[in-house]
């Protein structure tokens, strides 16, 4: 009765219709009828608002959850140059089928916890495209749906052609004999990356070995120290998000028999507007930096050149050397 009453509401906020519409099949298998230029675009997953952004579309987004941007004032300041409205548009919880339709959105993208969301939004004429990338391949899928639900098809084409050069770059940069064990860590030191997440495919498309391939699962995990000491990687990678540092391993004398800290590999992933371990578009540039991490002097071009001609080509927001220099270092 309560989803009932839901639709009575927002059936009266919901906009009268547009003209023309395309059918299109999202990554949870739903075929969905899309307007053919949507112009009010919500985003219910911080995933999917990623991608909205890298196909230039933000001055159509009139709602969003925004995927952990740094508070940092050289981040906050990009993503203004990008989209002056973007912290006025975000969703401060959950989002609602009120929320979406009071905004009047022609089109709403989400994740596959937004399959109620789409149901209720359906029954009102507010299609929802469902996001589930969760591969390297389902990234490239997710772009070329954007491009496609959005009208920007050869901005879709654009940035897939960029995922081909970066993984071409990698695979060039690996030596087949020297793959180095990876542990990918989040939030805190213990809490790491399992074999079915997307660091661990980011590790082996890098030229790396995850370490905790024998940590099944999809999402991330505590472990001990001691398993720590066990897997013995030879590099440790830190999510750019929160509060574990080199230091916190560096530092530690529970962790100076690990091969990395002997050998001082450690490494916080930079970040400059979403995470680059996210299954994003901006991953792309995850994988260069671990690329060339991994195998230091086997890139053709310094990161720097790859993560300025992303965000210019993509993002349509030119970076100073100085921006650049803050973000991934000199």
């Amino acid at each position: 009765m309560k989803a009932v009453g839901v639709v009575l509401v927002v059936a009266a906020l919901v906009p009268g219709g547009w003209a023309g519409a395309r059918a299109v099949v999202d990554q949870a298998g739903r075929v969905v009828e899309v307007p053919e230029s949507p112009t009010r675009v919500a985003s219910a997953f911080g995933v999917a608002t990623a991608y909205l952004y890298a196909l230039g579309a933000g001055d159509r987004v009139v709602g969003a959850r925004y995927l952990g941007i740094p508070e940092s004032p050289i981040a906050r300041g990009i993503m203004a140059r990008i989209d002056p409205e973007w912290e006025a548009k975000g969703f401060p919880g959950d989002v609602t089928a009120e929320t979406v339709v009071a905004l009047r959105a022609d089109l709403v993208v989400g994740g596959t916890r937004h399959l109620r969301l789409a149901d209720l939004l359906g029954d009102v004429g507010v299609p929802t495209v469902i996001y589930a990338a969760e591969t390297f391949a389902a990234v490239r899928e997710a772009t070329e749906l954007t491009g496609r639900i959005l009208g920007r098809e050869d901005e879709g084409r654009r940035l897939v052609v960029f995922f081909d050069e970066v993984l071409a770059v990698a695979s060039q940069a690996v030596r087949p004999d020297a793959r180095p064990r990876v542990l990918f860590v989040g939030t805190e030191p213990l809490r790491v990356a399992a074999t079915g997440m997307y660091q661990a495919q980011l590790i082996t498309l890098a030229g790396g070995e995850p370490a905790a391939r024998d940590l099944p699962g999809t999402a991330w995990q505590n472990v001990s120290p001691e398993q720590v000491l066990l897997w013995d990687p030879d590099v440790i990678v830190i999510a750019s998000y929160g509060v574990a540092t080199a230091a916190s391993f560096l530092d530690d004398p529970v962790f100076g028999g690990v091969r990395a800290v002997r050998s001082g590999r450690v490494y916080k992933m930079p970040q400059l507007l979403f995470a680059w371990d996210n299954p994003i578009p901006e991953s792309a540039l995850g994988i260069v930096w671990l690329a060339g991490l991994l195998h230091p002097g086997a890139l053709p071009r310094p990161l720097a050149e790859y993560a300025a001609r992303f965000y210019r080509e993509f993002y349509g927001v030119a970076l100073s050397d100085e921006e650049l220099a803050a973000i991934i270092g000199p």
